[in-house]
């Protein structure tokens, strides 16, 4: 997997995916993909098992349903932009620590973190 930054005021993340890699985000984050991408939505992704998963994050202000963005058979490319001027930060998220995002603030992220 490899992501770049592009652009300064209305930046746009581009993530490369090798296959059989992912990505999920909240529904309706995604800007554009190549064709070799599979789009699949459900509750399940980052760390929404069950009820109580689902109802943590909308508490938290987040979507009910999470978009998981998976390349088959070749690699691919997924990219999300901001929806208002501003900056894209990467996080490096490592077993046990925790970050607090405010509502709009979560772009993306791979599978083994949880929200």
């Amino acid at each position: 997997m490899q992501a770049k930054l592009q652009g300064t005021t209305m930046p746009v993340l581009e993530i490369e995916l090798q296959p059989n890699e992912s990505v999920f985000s909240e529904s309706g984050e995604l800007s554009w993909m190549t064709q070799s991408i599979q789009m699949t939505t459900h509750t399940q992704m980052g760390g929404g098992g069950g009820l109580f998963g689902i109802l943590k994050r909308v508490a938290g202000g987040g979507s009910i349903f999470m978009t998981e963005y998976r390349a088959y058979g070749m690699p691919g490319e997924v990219a999300f932009a901001t929806k208002v001027p501003g900056h894209i930060v990467p996080v490096e998220v490592m077993p046990g620590q925790e970050f607090m995002v405010h509502r709009h603030g979560f772009l993306c992220a791979t599978p083994a973190v949880t929200i």
